[in-house]
């Protein structure tokens, strides 16, 4: 543990306490969360409020580690073992406590029954684990899939050999004739294998991904995709707004065409004729969508909801990221399924390629078109992923030729290129969306920068007057300041330019368009 780590403040791996506690329990219901979660770091003998190192006395750091490590093995099921270190900083010891992620989840307080005793960690925060959220401990905990667990019912061979031709027609619908010949006809006995279905004595068993490909919905009122297009580019007024249910596979295709169909367009003259394309690639929406239905988390009373601003799509789905992935890991292609039967239907359905193919197949469609690289972010239970596309630079009279507009990008350019660094520009994308965010939580929806370098490039957009923070620490927010990029580009000649019109103008000179 350094002291500029200390510096950086809580997070979700990281908690202060000043002493150590005489009620254990304080620090206890954090041990677990950690445990359950991604595992963490709690510090004892640094204020929590000020990050100051008060340390512990010379005199008593020895005996209170060994009562940490004591409390720590006789408070928890199943048994948690950290690591205890001593240290030394600025001549104060601290004690740093790190608790590895658990492979035996749920983990709990004994004193307090599973039920009461299990806690989770959200963002900086520990609480008492919801119904659900225990459930899907348990089940994470035995490495099985919500989708693969038994409904409670029986199913007739009427309602497979029905639920076969669906996803069989569904798919045969999307490929081209010689596809369709070489496709085959799911069976009872790839549902089984899949784990869809369940043998008991001569009866079938649905799970609950049987049920959810069916999709009666009555049983997963909350298996439903809600989509929106929002006037401007926050979310308020809505413009058009439309629920999609029914069998998973359908909802996907409903979704996919609503957000085609209120996508911007633009257009370009080539010969007599006019050619209208789509802001975002087609392959990225769809492959957006899909991820955000197959990797949702079922248990949570959340609705996956696609939501279409004058700038951007955003996708969220409930549900974190499981423990053993992180941002940077999802966009190299690792993956961790949460439902393992629907996923491997999506994936006879050519739905999904492969696991994990989801994301760098979004990224790469993106960058193949020039446009921003998508922001990721893991937060507050949920999962989003957002597409920006493209703007025009706003006109600025009439008068204006060609040459002009052309000479005015060419310094705009040159000059926002050498005020925004790529890091710089993925930060304000951040605090544009979620202007509260902790320097730890900026670095966790980006990804691949720790909150030191955060700090830093924060640092950096202030002095360079393109953010401001209002507020003191624990209550303030930042705000995103354009009047010296709006210098800049009057000084070229043009009109004040958006954040998102910077974005576009840095991805197009990056990809040399």
């Amino acid at each position: 543990m350094t002291k500029e780590e200390i510096l950086a403040g809580e997070s979700e791996l990281l908690e202060f306490k000043r002493d150590v506690p005489e009620q254990s329990v304080k620090y206890i219901k954090t041990v677990v969360a950690f445990a359950n979660g991604k595992g963490g770091t709690i510090v004892f003998g640094v204020d929590d409020k000020t990050h100051k190192i008060i340390g512990i006395k010379k005199s008593e750091v020895f005996q209170k580690a060994d009562t940490i490590a004591d409390t720590i093995f006789n408070s928890c099921e199943p048994k948690i073992r950290p690591s205890i270190n001593l240290q030394e900083i600025d001549k104060r010891y601290i004690i740093v406590v790190t608790v590895p992620s658990g492979m035996q989840q749920p983990y709990y307080i004994k004193s307090m029954g599973i039920t009461e005793g299990t806690f989770v960690r959200v963002a900086a925060t520990t609480r008492e684990a919801e119904r659900y959220m225990l459930k899907e401990l348990l089940l994470e905990g035995e490495n099985e899939s919500f989708d693969q667990q038994p409904a409670g019912e029986t199913v007739s061979k009427e309602e497979v050999e029905n639920l076969c031709d669906k996803i069989y027609d569904f798919t045969a619908g999307t490929l081209s004739k010689k596809e369709r010949a070489a496709l085959r006809r799911p069976t009872v006995n790839q549902l089984l294998s899949w784990k869809l279905l369940k043998k008991e004595g001569r009866s079938l068993v649905a799970s609950n991904g049987f049920k959810l490909l069916q999709g009666t919905n009555e049983d997963f009122p909350d298996a439903k995709i809600q989509c929106a297009v929002f006037k401007g580019n926050v979310r308020g007024d809505f413009l058009k707004r439309q629920n999609m249910q029914g069998p998973l596979f359908e909802q996907i295709e409903s979704a996919y065409q609503f957000v085609m169909q209120n996508l911007p367009v633009q257009s370009k003259v080539k010969g007599l004729f006019r050619h209208d394309s789509s802001l975002l690639p087609e392959s990225a929406v769809r492959e957006a969508i899909a991820n955000a239905v197959c990797h949702r988390s079922y248990l949570i009373p959340r609705k996956v909801q696609v939501a279409l601003y004058d700038d951007r799509l955003e996708v969220t789905s409930p549900g974190t990221l499981c423990r053993d992935i992180t941002l940077e890991k999802m966009r190299e292609g690792m993956s961790s399924v949460r439902n393992k039967g629907i996923a491997e239907t999506f994936i006879y359905m050519r739905i999904v390629e492969t696991w994990g193919s989801g994301i760098p197949n979004i990224f790469k469609a993106m960058q193949e078109i020039g446009l921003p690289e998508p922001v990721m972010q893991d937060f507050h239970g949920d999962f989003r992923i957002t597409l920006y596309w493209k703007r025009e630079l706003p006109k600025t009279t009439q008068k204006t030729t060609q040459k002009t507009t052309q000479k005015t990008t060419q310094k705009t350019t040159q000059k926002t290129t050498q005020k925004i660094s790529e890091m710089e520009l993925k930060i304000l994308e951040v605090i544009k969306e979620n202007s509260g965010f902790s320097r730890n939580e900026i670095a966790g929806a980006i990804g691949d920068i720790t909150p030191d370098g955060i700090k830093y490039h924060l640092s950096s957009l202030q002095k360079k007057r393109l953010l401001k923070r209002v507020g003191g620490r624990k209550e303030g927010y930042w705000k995103v300041l354009m009047q010296q990029l709006s210098a800049d580009a009057e000084k070229a000649g043009s009109a004040e330019m958006t954040l998102d019109e910077i974005n576009a103008e840095i991805a197009a000179a990056r990809h040399g368009k």
